[in-house]
């Protein structure tokens, strides 16, 4: 649905790039790497052939966070440096370069993404790892590989992207590239020219149950859930499906949902403050520290999901549309002891608050209007809506 899940690696000239989706498939290089390991995506399955089949124009995989883009970058990038790839199936996981890959590395293919204690690739590194080794002959392969991360807003700024286009128009018969973005629109209009552009859509719940088996997952209870909240993203539902931490946080943050409106408003803004707050890592600082904002971010979606089922089943919707089916029960006897709770205006709140939040809002003031407004809401009490919530995005 809403969770952060990405998992990038660094990538080193020095080194060869790793294959990290390896697992769930007694070793299979063939299963590993075919572009049939694209589970339920069939029309992204097609575009990718013609990238195999000889369209040499630079692919750029647009889709949002938890969509897949890596996995299939890595499957389009396996069949492009496979011997013997198949016109429908991508690499054929016998020879000597899908063994390597398989295993792990190769040397042929090169990511480029930013370095692990900065959040935009450097002009420096585009010139030396794209430009200064454009030339050279592959090592073991046919041809060599570019995976471009461009995901976020400041991935590859406007100089990064610069430095690129030349290198994308003008380049061996033997280079191709990949370029990975949440946004087209982000990047330069010469760079979308030069690219062919290829969608990634969100997968029906089937889908993601596959993928899921795929990956050797065999409880059902954790899949069902993994798939409620994923909201047809398979990064996020491998993220969720087997973290313990979420599924305790999910649990405490709906113990402190149920109670909010019976209890105090000291107990309202002293046990938000705690959910909010990660004290294992917490910073000493006055400025929300990555893993911090993170830890927010859940608990504010955990809020936003369980204010969504409450007003479903407000309206009277049945129980399978809701994301937390397995809290049917407890959110029907809210409503039934607080029949004049409003969860939409809740759930504006929570909205509202996450967006004061990443405009840098004062954290504790902004926490203790938000648990003091669901407080309000949740019980049914009149309350004037301005008093929490405002016409414009942000919590001031």
């Amino acid at each position: 649905m809403w969770f952060l899940w990405s998992i990038l690696k660094k990538s080193e000239l020095s080194a060869p790039s790793a294959l990290p989706e390896q697992a769930a498939d007694g070793g299979s290089g063939r299963q590993i790497l075919s572009l049939r390991s694209i589970a339920g995506a069939e029309d992204l399955i097609d575009p990718l052939r013609q990238s195999i089949t000889g369209n040499p124009a630079p692919v750029l995989l647009v889709g949002e966070e938890g969509s897949g883009k890596h996995y299939a970058a890595r499957r389009l990038a396996a069949a492009l440096l496979c011997d013997e790839p198949d016109e429908r199936d991508g690499a054929c996981g016998q020879c000597a370069s899908c063994r390597l890959l398989a295993g792990g590395a190769h040397y042929d293919l090169i990511e480029i993404e930013p370095t692990a204690d900065k959040k935009t690739i450097a002009v420096a590194a585009v010139r030396e790892q794209v430009t200064g080794t454009l030339s050279l002959f592959p090592q073991l392969s046919r041809r060599r590989v570019y995976i471009i991360s461009a995901v976020k807003a400041a991935t590859l700024n406007e100089q990064g992207q610069n430095a690129l286009l030349k290198p994308l128009e003008e380049h061996p018969d033997f280079v191709r590239f990949i370029i990975l973005t949440e946004d087209a629109e982000r990047l330069l209009p010469t760079i979308r020219s030069r690219s062919r552009v290829i969608h990634m859509g969100r997968r029906s719940d089937e889908n993601i149950r596959e993928i899921l088996e795929q990956s050797g997952e065999t409880d059902r209870q954790a899949m069902d859930l993994a798939i409620r909240y994923a909201d047809g993203l398979p990064g996020q539902a491998l993220a969720i499906v087997g973290d313990m931490a979420f599924r305790e946080l999910r649990a405490r943050v709906f113990d402190y949902f149920v109670r909010l409106p019976r209890e105090s408003r000291t107990f309202a803004f002293t046990e938000g403050m705690k959910l909010l707050q990660d004290n294992s890592s917490a910073s000493s600082g006055t400025k929300l520290q990555k893993h911090e904002r993170m830890r927010i971010t859940e608990v504010l979606r955990l809020l936003e999901s369980f204010l969504r089922d409450l007003l479903l089943l407000k309206q009277s919707i049945p129980r399978g549309r809701l994301v937390n089916t397995d809290f049917a029960e407890q959110l029907e006897s809210m409503l039934a002891a607080y029949p004049l709770a409003d969860p939409l205006h809740a759930a504006l709140l929570v909205q509202q608050t996450s967006r004061a939040l990443s405009a840098n809002a004062i954290f504790e003031h902004t926490v203790a209007r938000l648990m003091g407004g669901l407080r309000h809401y949740l019980s049914g009490q009149p309350v004037s809506p301005h008093i929490y919530l405002h016409e414009n995005a942000g919590i001031r």
